[in-house]
């Protein structure tokens, strides 16, 4: 199946989007409003020279905030609903612990049998480093993808299960993305905290041997891939930011790029 390109926003973005989520509400989902305010994030310098923001990635951005199934009620039941719904039929407690079960499964056929001790999700984050990264729920996931070797920002996990050799998988679904586009991925090998756009301030930090997320664009894709910096050129910046140059090797076709700043992605770091 064809994925669509993958869109990364800069901090200054993801603020302003942040903002206009609390005081706006649900009225961000607005095609108009997306289209405004795409057009003021491509009219700024630091979108100099990249690919034009769609007004579809934009509300694709907040519909992870205000996702359909929290705007749109689902018909799945409430509990009022279904305790009304009980006492007319005048059931046992066993049969609608029986009924509740039977539905469950409907909207959750997957395994998710995994447990909930640490030991199991620790490959995720090691136990050494656990006391040095942000809370959980404040952390920002990405995957690989398995169609493409790109990485994706995560919207939602929806399941979790066991393959045959033992190891945790999770179903994804990616940001920007409907449900045909969602995949099984191994969480050791492709769950990741999300990688981190570098402000033009922060590019020193950028140096030979870094594993960097990497955004190429070409004729049929534009998306985010691994790649380990082999050499930078610094340069003077100015009123555009930085100027420095990135030499890039991908490490899933193993091509060489040279690339600016505005490209790269670092990885999360603690200290």
């Amino acid at each position: 199946m064809e994925r669509r390109s993958s869109v990364r926003f800069s901090p200054s973005e993801i603020a302003r989007m942040e903002k206009l989520s609390a005081e706006k509400k649900e009225q961000v989902l607005d095609d108009k409003f997306c289209q405004k305010l795409a057009e003021e994030f491509n009219r700024s310098a630091a979108r100099a020279g990249s690919k034009a923001l769609q007004a579809t990635q934009v509300q694709g951005w907040f519909l992870t905030k205000f996702p359909v199934s929290a705007t749109k009620p689902t018909c799945v039941p409430t509990a009022s609903q279904e305790k009304a719904s009980a006492s007319e039929v005048n059931v046992s407690d066993s049969e609608k612990k029986s009924a509740a079960s039977a539905s469950e499964e409907k909207l959750f056929p997957l395994d998710t049998s995994i447990s909930n001790n640490e030991d199991e999700v620790s490959p995720v984050f090691p136990s050494e480093t656990i006391d040095k990264i942000p809370e959980l729920e404040e952390l920002e996931f990405e995957a690989k993808s398995a169609k493409d070797s790109a990485w994706y920002d995560i919207a939602m996990f929806l399941a979790h299960r066991r393959n045959k050799a033992g190891e945790v998988e999770v179903r994804v679904r990616f940001e920007g993305f409907g449900a045909g586009e969602d995949e099984w991925v191994n969480v050791k090998k492709c769950i990741r905290q999300r990688s981190i756009p570098v402000e033009p301030s922060q590019c020193k930090s950028i140096v030979e041997g870094d594993l960097v997320l990497c955004f190429r664009e070409g004729n049929d894709e534009a998306l985010h891939f691994d790649a380990h910096v082999l050499e930078v050129q610094r340069k003077q910046h100015d009123i555009r930011g930085c100027r420095c140059v990135f030499l890039v090797k991908y490490d899933h076709d193993q091509s060489q790029e040279r690339v600016s700043l505005k490209r790269l992605c670092r990885r999360p770091k603690y200290f």
